[in-house]
């Protein structure tokens, strides 16, 4: 009995030293992992890299609203066009919600839910190890002559990309401005370059039509802007 009672434990210890070592191993695979991508988001060059698009709102949250238009689904239709651009010269395409399916709500949130909505976008860019992350989102204001694409950037890594977004954005047509530092969440405290890009006001009749009439366009400045800052690298 005492015999068989020590070949048992000796089994168990056998298969806990086993365990030990092969959960040692993941987590050095692991590390190894986050290190090689932590590198490769700064290389230079943007074919192969893992872009995370972020169509803003989606679900039960519209966003802002202006007549029969919502800015959700304004987001989610510049977005599958930049993907599909982004797809097409070699640059692989992750996104947070597909229309209103993924990390999107199905009813009304509150400001914690809402901020725990944005955490999981922003958790998901670093699971899927995005090189990139963009937010992309339609803006409003009560006075509808506001007028301008704005890209907002968070900290320094991701100033050169908000800018390069933001020369390219201002050939639009729309009211030129800067790229300027906000700390929205979805956004800050990134390990790669995020931005938020609000694409123009909805609530402004011309940003609106220009939008609507020129996704392809404005989708197009959007990759010839992460093309130039890979470029420069």
């Amino acid at each position: 009995m005492k015999l068989r009672i020590l070949l048992i434990s000796r089994r168990i210890v056998a298969a806990m030293v086993v365990f030990l070592l092969l959960a040692a191993m993941m987590q050095v695979s692991d590390s190894y992992a986050r290190f090689r991508w932590e590198k490769e988001i700064f290389l230079p060059g943007l074919e192969g890299k893992t872009v995370i698009i972020d169509p803003g709102h989606g679900g039960a949250d519209p966003g802002a609203v202006s007549g029969r238009y919502r800015e959700s689904d304004l987001n989610m239709e510049i977005a599958m066009v930049l993907k599909r651009q982004l797809e097409d010269n070699g640059v692989k395409v992750k996104l947070t919600r597909d229309y209103d399916e993924g990390l999107v709500p199905e009813k009304k949130m509150t400001y914690f839910e809402q901020w725990t909505n944005l955490r999981e976008r922003k958790k998901f860019a670093a699971e899927e190890k995005g090189h990139l992350l963009l937010s992309i989102h339609t803006n409003s204001h009560r006075d509808p002559r506001v007028s301008g694409a704005i890209v907002f950037y968070a900290d320094e890594i991701s100033a050169g990309l908000a800018a390069e977004i933001q020369d390219k954005l201002n050939t639009l047509g729309l009211k030129k401005r800067e790229a300027e530092k906000k700390n929205f969440l979805v956004i800050k405290d990134n390990p790669m370059p995020a931005v938020l890009i609000e694409t123009g006001f909805i609530t402004n009749e011309h940003d609106r039509e220009t939008i609507i009439s020129s996704k392809g366009s404005v989708a197009r400045l959007i990759y010839e802007a992460l093309d130039n800052y890979y470029q420069e690298k």
